[in-house]
């Protein structure tokens, strides 16, 4: 054998073998707002030539995640992860799901998280790369604060319109809030904000919250939110010839305006999906 081949060989030797486990994850987003679903994608690939199931009487893996703040305290967790029996990872598969963090761990303070995720199989655990996300608390643009009840019945809830700072713009929130306790129950993501015109809230009768936005320089957005801070739908206008008008009248809300046309190309990005 020359040394060439030597070498070569040497090199090969040297090479770490793969992983039977890889795992990795990471946000979608560098920051949070709290009470926001907080989503994080997970990618596990198989090289143990056998499944991977993660619950019911044959599962023989655990996946964890390991969540701290940035001094290296954990955040208090709320349980483990459900799974369906359908998340078995087969050999050679490479398995992709979005975990929203926010019902397993206390997600109320704000600050730099670091996270990890685990697998753990026949006595060993795979451990992803740990990555980082921001909570924060957003900037407050308007409230509106609502009493019902009486005495020990009486239920105090703060509307806070709130807007944080991404890649893609600034992003408007309507967040339900005890004006009390400063504890934030949902934050319902309204979508891209453009900041020409302040947004409007109103109530109707049956404790639905409506929001109309401007989310693009020709576009307004009418946000139609469930009492429990879920957003149901969206409906958008355009201001290019009139300005859309939001009034309550007998406790219905309604917006009159002239639709907006999907595929204008001056379009901006929309909130999430809620079809």
């Amino acid at each position: 054998m020359n040394i060439r081949t030597s070498i070569a060989v040497a090199l090969v030797s040297a090479l770490p073998a793969v992983a039977q486990i890889e795992i990795t994850c990471a946000p979608i987003h560098t920051h949070f707002l709290i009470g926001e679903e907080s989503t994080v994608r997970l990618e596990v690939r198989n090289h143990t030539g056998v499944p991977l199931v993660l619950t019911g009487t044959n599962r023989n893996a655990k996946l964890t995640f390991e969540l701290t703040t940035e001094s290296g305290a954990a955040v208090p967790s709320k349980g483990e992860l459900p799974f369906a029996p359908s998340d078995a990872i087969k050999p050679n598969q490479e398995w992709i799901r979005a975990v929203d963090l926010q019902p397993f761990f206390d997600l109320r303070n704000t600050g730099r998280l670091k996270l990890r995720a685990a697998l753990e199989w026949d006595g060993n655990a795979y451990i992803s790369a740990k990555c980082f996300f921001n909570i924060e608390r957003g900037v407050e643009v308007f409230k509106h604060t609502v009493s019902s009840g009486t005495g020990k019945e009486k239920v105090t809830v703060k509307y806070s319109l709130r807007t944080l700072a991404r890649d893609d713009g600034e992003i408007l929130f309507l967040c339900l809030e005890n004006p009390d306790t400063q504890m934030r129950f949902a934050a319902a993501n309204l979508g891209t904000m453009v900041r020409l015109y302040a947004p409007q809230l109103l109530r109707d009768s049956a404790g639905r919250i409506h929001v109309l936005h401007q989310s693009a320089p020709n576009r307004f957005t009418h946000s139609e939110i469930s009492a429990t801070g879920r957003l149901r739908e969206q409906e958008h206008f355009s201001n290019d010839y009139q300005m859309p008008e939001m009034k309550e009248t007998d406790g219905t809300v309604l917006v009159r305006g002239r639709p907006y046309i999907p595929g204008d190309e001056r379009r901006m990005p929309l909130g999430p999906d809620v079809r």
